[in-house]
């Protein structure tokens, strides 16, 4: 999913409602939001070529076992809070 399409499905929501993620949906469970972040804020700026434009970064195909530079300095995270309560198999479905 890429920002812009997060955002058109966020568009449509109401402004006040609280924001949470759903997890594993063999046994989901719902976790609050503690922030976002870019993979920039948590990696060592060696890691990165500053001369080299961060569209044209180099990509890992396997995201794996790729290095830190191999994957885009602009890559945006959800970060996971607490676990609140148990989840629903169907929220899956309606995606």
């Amino acid at each position: 999913m890429k920002v812009r399409d997060l955002i058109e499905l966020l568009e449509g929501m109401d402004p006040d409602a609280d924001v949470f993620i759903m997890a594993q949906p063999s046994w989901p469970f719902e976790h609050g939001l503690s922030g976002i972040c870019q993979r920039r804020d948590f990696t060592e700026p060696d890691d990165f070529d500053d001369d080299e434009d961060v569209e044209e970064a180099p990509r890992s195909r396997d995201r794996w076992s790729g290095s830190e530079s191999q994957h885009p300095s602009n890559d945006v995270f959800l970060i996971e809070g607490s676990q609140l309560r148990y989840g629903n198999k169907n929220a899956w479905d309606a995606t």
